[in-house]
């Protein structure tokens, strides 16, 4: 699982734009690069839309555990499980020094 301390940085690869058709609860990252589409549902294109350009894990966290109604530990948790997946499909990084 990958490792997140409190003012670690994550932020989308480039080439990912996100798409959402709420109405039809549709849910998509793609990778311009890469060609990689990736089918989300709607917490997961949450998590993307909020990581955006880069935001710390902490503030991720506490935005995820306002957001959705799930207990604490149980909201970290999931949101480590989703974190660490869209890292190993390259669809996040961790950012360092600005990059």
């Amino acid at each position: 699982m990958l490792a997140l301390e409190s003012d670690t940085v994550l932020a989308l690869e480039q080439g990912i734009v996100l798409h959402s058709l709420p109405g039809q609860n549709h849910f998509f990252a793609f990778s311009v690069i890469s060609g990689d589409e990736f089918k989300l549902n709607q917490t997961s294109f949450w998590v993307l839309e909020t990581i955006g350009e880069g935001i710390k894990w902490d503030k991720l966290k506490s935005s995820f555990l306002k957001t959705f109604d799930v207990a604490p530990k149980q909201g970290e948790s999931d949101l480590r499980e989703i974190v660490s997946q869209f890292y190993k499909e390259k669809i996040i990084r961790r950012r360092d020094n600005g990059n």
